[in-house]
């Protein structure tokens, strides 16, 4: 029987325990018999966890973007031909292909095993429930619809070019695979038309179902499914109906969890727990050896305040970019004074001479506080955000900025955080500084900055629109435009073999990562 898509989960990897962040216990049966036992697939870690990473947890998708650089001496001495993860390097030097053509790809072995999970739990719940059950059956397909279809979306776009509303959107992407039968024969690659219809139609499907409330948000509840249709129509450009639904998913996050405080930290609130042995090198901040606290005990959890649909982040162990970091009002703006700390960059010795970084900044959020590539609440907010300033709703676009800003930057007695002279900004002004907030908000070394990229291309002679993205080894510049096969990648060798019928070429171009 010829083998179909990597690792479509089925058997003892279909139950397998959750991993311990999620604190879920295993099902502890081989064949599900009960739809509540087919809802816990849901918080499987290959659900949640190793999405657009490489197999050390970073990704090149954060070197394609344009959030970090990578320093000369690392450049020179760290990423060689044998390190694990050299197509980080190959991407932030855009030297196609990044990755040997030959080898698997770990974006698309886990994008496929955690949809054939999703799959199996819509197939397994239509073939237990029952009556009694309907209500529950319902309720888990449903999430399991809004969970494929924020896969599909993303993963569609990274292996294809983004969506284009002026365009015809017939370029062939990615199989859109619905069966959780392992033997039942692959679709064509879907264009991106056909893959954006097929995500509608689970979103709709989703939102007749979906709960008010999950226990973790690693399943999607009603403001997350809202959500996510906002995010089709933020790709799609329909700004009225992104408004809309953003406006709506909103409303159902406030009515469940109370107050905007129930559902954004204040960073004002956030402090570094003093430790009278830490010794830091002179010049770095001790705050790089200290744990962060925060006003309740989740900042760590996956189900802390911020996340309604969590997906887990990758880290990166680059710098910041220096356009990033300009991007911060680092007298102002909490996130700079808590995550941008003073530490010893890359050094090494080579034939007895040392190269050295000296002290840089780096970027610490991800291992002071659980990360979210999925959707946060903030996120959400500036999707609301946006799309009023997009459909020139400025006092709301405006409030909505403003609001998040109360809890990003410092507020002292008799200052305010609102952004100054707000009122007075054009259209194109405001959306300009959203768009600068959602950047700063959003994870540093996530996919998100990649599909911005791409999605904001479209806004030719924007100032947000960057139709090119430079890099920066010392002085030598590497530069790439912006959806162009330089932002899009392939699908990986051994797929195309075991797939014949798609009709698609091997990838033969050499290899040569330096």
């Amino acid at each position: 029987m010829k083998l179909k898509l990597l690792y479509l989960a089925c058997g003892m990897s279909l139950l397998a325990s959750c991993s311990d962040f999620l604190d879920v216990k295993p099902v502890g049966k081989l064949i599900p018999t009960e739809v509540e036992e087919f809802e816990n697939i849901l918080n499987n870690v290959n659900t949640v966890d190793w999405q657009y990473m490489d197999n050390n947890k970073g990704t090149l998708l954060a070197t394609l973007g344009d959030n970090v650089k990578i320093s000369e001496n690392s450049a020179n001495y760290d990423y060689v031909v044998t390190h694990p993860n050299i197509d980080r390097f190959t991407a932030y030097t855009f030297k196609l292909p990044y990755r040997n053509p030959i080898n698997p790809s770990y974006f698309w072995e886990y994008g496929y095993k955690s949809l054939g999970l999703l799959n199996n739990t819509i197939d397994g719940v239509e073939s237990v429930r029952t009556p009694k059950s309907d209500a529950l059956a319902n309720q888990v397909i449903a999430q399991a619809k809004t969970a494929r279809a924020w896969t599909y979306l993303t993963m569609g776009q990274l292996f294809g070019p983004v969506y284009d509303p002026s365009g015809a959107n017939a370029t062939k992407t990615i199989p859109y695979r619905t069966s959780g039968d392992a033997s039942a024969a692959n679709p064509a690659l879907a264009t991106t038309a056909e893959l954006f219809e097929k995500a509608k139609k689970d979103l709709e499907d989703a939102l007749l179902y979906a709960p008010l409330n999950t226990a973790n948000p690693s399943r999607a509840n009603m403001a997350a499914t809202q959500a996510l249709m906002a995010y089709y129509y933020m790709f799609t450009r329909n700004f009225e109906k992104m408004y809309e639904y953003a406006d709506m998913a909103w409303a159902s996050a406030v009515s469940v969890k109370g107050s905007v405080d129930n559902l954004i930290y204040d960073y004002n609130k956030f402090y570094y727990e003093p430790d009278p042995e830490a010794s830091p090198t002179p010049g770095t901040d001790i705050e790089v050896d200290l744990d962060m606290k925060g006003p309740d005990d989740l900042i760590n959890e996956t189900h802390h305040r911020e996340n309604l649909f969590y997906r887990v982040c990758p880290g990166t162990d680059c710098y910041p970019s220096d356009e990033y970091l300009a991007l911060f009002d680092a007298q102002k703006d909490t996130r700079y004074k808590l995550w941008f700390l003073r530490t010893l960059g890359y050094s090494t010795i080579v034939g007895g001479v040392k190269y050295d970084d000296g002290i840089v900044r780096k970027y610490y959020k991800s291992s002071k506080m659980k990360s979210n590539e999925g959707l946060t609440y903030p996120e959400l907010l500036l999707m609301r955000a946006e799309a009023a300033a997009r459909t020139n709703k400025l006092p709301i676009a405006l409030e909505d900025l403003n609001t998040l800003r109360h809890y990003r930057y410092i507020n002292t007695e008799g200052s305010t955080t609102d952004l100054e002279n707000g009122g007075s900004l054009t259209q194109d002004q405001l959306l300009e500084e959203i768009l600068k907030e959602r950047r700063r908000e959003l994870p540093i070394a996530s996919f998100q900055r990649v599909l911005d990229l791409k999605r904001l291309a479209l806004d030719a002679g924007k100032p947000w629109c960057k139709a090119t993205v430079e890099h920066y080894v010392g002085n030598q510049q590497y530069s790439a435009p912006v959806n162009s096969e330089y932002f899009i990648l392939p699908i990986p060798n051994n797929i195309i073999d075991l797939n014949p019928e798609w009709g698609l070429q091997k990838d033969t171009r050499p290899y040569n990562p330096k």
